[in-house]
């Protein structure tokens, strides 16, 4: 694998490519000369070969009509200028008979020795072929023939004598040219060799003075993709070269100021959208997330929101919508939402960006957690009716009786006094609700506590002691027991006090008669605790989350007969957070209930200070 990596990085670079340009150039051009030259020499040898047997041949001044075959095969044999040129150790001469195709004489020495195997031989070449068949007079193609006796050049021609047409045909071996050729050859190869090495230290010399600006720029880019701006490049000559320096070196000026303006509006967006409580989205064209921000994943309590698409993301929402419908109308349908997902209530708000062309290039989708606006809604509306309800009912008790006592009842002084003991019940029982509402608004709008060192033991003490009546009057068992050192702490006794008397009272109230409450006094990781602890009828676990909620109650009917408002333990859940601590229950149905409070022991309480 890295040695196909450096080798297409080789081919890649353009320095190399110039160097094996040049060199393959050069090896074409020598390859080229080489075939050419081989191709004259071979040339100049069959040339030179013909030329010497026509000229000596003519000289003979042979005339057809007065000779025979005889006669001219004496010739050739006996005269010394045509036999040199004709006979030899690498050369012979062939009478063949035109009409037969017969040899009529050879002076070759295979002919002496198997005339059938140098018959098949003469006759594999295309010069004499030529003439026997009568398609030209002579036969002086260069080509050479190819045996396994070895290669030779031929030529041949007609020669009409007194008894007939005859056919020369003229041998020469190869075997002196091929030497020739193989000394050209090697002389060739290393001249092909050094003009290669030549080419090479050429091409990397000139390639190099080409290439080196383009590195140059090739590696300040790689800077710049790093962030580093930091050098010029030097401009070293006034040519193409130069000039694309000089501009290199403005662009990347350029960039480095666009890139810091960006940079910094970058960090200027990531940072607003990172510090926003709203969530973030973004998606491209495709329904792919390309940005978010760490609120979305808050509020959706999701954390593989970059690896959803837009489309299982509105799936999610049951919102019925896509983005394919998105790109296909150019718009979007509906995008202003409201959905409940995973216990939570949240407003979901479409956006499109553009791209040049003016056409949707993705969706932003904000998110906003409306959770706590739909429960204090929620609650609002639940406050009011609560609130009408409470008041409603007590004001309707005073009217009906007052009517009847209006209507003639005050003659019977027995009803007379009966209804006026509902009255002034019903009326305890709005003042007790509109006192607690009045204690609730306090702590919405601000309150200051009135701190002063107290003794929790002795305040518990002095609540169950004015408590203890009502327990009495439903057989009931209440305990008080105040473990020892008990520490002073800070406190608003009055607002502590109106605490320990709703959750003693509470516990009194909701537990049946003979039962059982224990009061206890203790401390704890640098807390006072109280705990109250009954046998009454308990909470149900589904309740238990929703008890210090305002004017919320388990048993409705049962707590307006015992002349509960639903608010004594809220306030008492605001009188402990004011403090510092807190309350914690735990209860069973038909077990009892547990409830703890702790207050600190030396952290100072919270002021809660709001202005109206």
């Amino acid at each position: 694998m890295s040695k196909l990596r450096i080798k297409s990085a080789f081919f890649r670079s353009i320095q190399w490519r110039l160097v094996i340009i040049l060199v393959l150039v050069t090896f074409i051009l020598m390859t080229v000369v080489w075939v050419f030259l081989n191709m004259q020499v071979e040339s100049i040898f069959y040339r030179d070969f013909k030329n010497n047997i026509e000229t000596n041949y003519k000289a003979l001044g042979i005339n057809g009509d007065d000779i025979t075959i005889d006669q001219l095969l004496s010739i050739l044999q006996s005269n010394p200028v045509i036999s040199g040129v004709i006979r030899g150790e690498d050369r012979s001469f062939t009478v063949i008979d035109k009409d037969t195709g017969e040899i009529v004489y050879s002076s070759d020495e295979l002919y002496q020795i198997d005339k059938l195997r140098f018959r098949n031989l003469i006759y594999k070449s295309e010069n004499l072929m030529s003439v026997l068949s009568g398609a030209s007079p002579s036969g002086d193609k260069q080509a050479y023939t190819r045996v396994e006796e070895g290669d030779f050049y031929d030529y041949a021609f007609v020669q009409s004598l007194e008894d007939g047409d005859y056919i020369l045909f003229f041998k020469y071996g190869r075997q002196k040219a091929l030497t020739v050729l193989n000394r050209f050859s090697e002389v060739i190869f290393w001249s092909l060799l050094s003009s290669v090495f030549a080419a090479l230290l050429i091409g990397l010399a000139l390639s190099r003075t080409i290439t080196r600006p383009i590195y140059d720029i090739m590696h300040k880019v790689e800077k710049i993709t790093d962030g580093e701006f930091g050098y010029a490049l030097e401009v070293k000559s006034d040519d193409e070269l130069g000039k694309l320096t000089k501009t290199f070196n403005f662009m990347s000026s350029r960039l480095k100021q666009m890139l810091a303006e960006i940079t910094s509006e970058k960090k200027k967006v990531e940072t607003i959208l990172n510090y926003m409580t709203d969530g973030i989205i973004a998606f491209n064209r495709y329904g792919d997330v390309i940005h978010t921000n760490p609120a979305s994943k808050s509020i959706l309590s999701e954390d593989q929101v970059d690896s959803m698409t837009f489309n299982e993301f509105m799936n999610r929402l049951d919102i019925p919508l896509s983005i394919e419908e998105i790109n296909e109308i150019q718009a979007i349908p509906a995008p202003n939402h409201k959905v409940k997902y995973n216990d939570k209530y949240i407003r979901i708000h479409l956006a499109s960006f553009t791209d040049e062309e003016n056409k949707i290039d993705g969706i932003v989708t904000v998110i906003q957690d409306i959770t706590e606006e739909h429960r204090l809604d929620k609650m609002r509306r639940e406050f009011v009716a609560n609130v009408s309800h409470e008041l409603r009912t007590p004001l309707t008790s005073v009217k009906s009786y007052t009517e009847t006592l209006l209507d003639g009842a005050l003659k019977e002084p027995t009803i007379v006094e009966h209804f006026l003991e509902v009255i002034n019940d019903e009326t305890d029982r709005m003042t007790r609700l509109v006192k607690d509402l009045l204690t609730l608004s306090q702590h919405d709008g601000g309150v200051k506590l009135n701190l002063e060192d107290i003794s929790i033991a002795d305040l518990v003490s002095s609540c169950v002691e004015r408590l203890r009546r009502e327990a009495e009057i439903k057989n009931q068992n209440l305990k008080l027991t105040v473990m020892k050192d008990i520490p002073i702490i800070q406190g608003d006794r009055y607002r502590i006090d109106q605490l320990l008397i709703n959750i003693i009272g509470n516990a009194i109230k909701y537990t049946p008669e003979k039962g059982r409450i224990h009061v206890k006094v203790y401390v704890e990781n640098e807390y006072v605790k109280i705990r109250v602890e009954d046998n009454g009828i308990g909470i149900p676990e589904e309740d238990l989350g929703r008890v210090f909620e305002r004017f919320y109650r388990v048993d409705k009917a049962r707590s307006r007969q015992l002349g509960g408002t639903g608010l004594g333990l809220a306030i008492a859940k605001e009188i402990a957070l004011l403090h510092g601590g807190d309350i914690y229950i735990r209860s069973k149905v038909g077990k009892g209930t547990q409830l703890t409070v702790e207050l600190p022991v030396r952290s100072r309480p919270k002021q809660h200070l709001i202005a109206n």
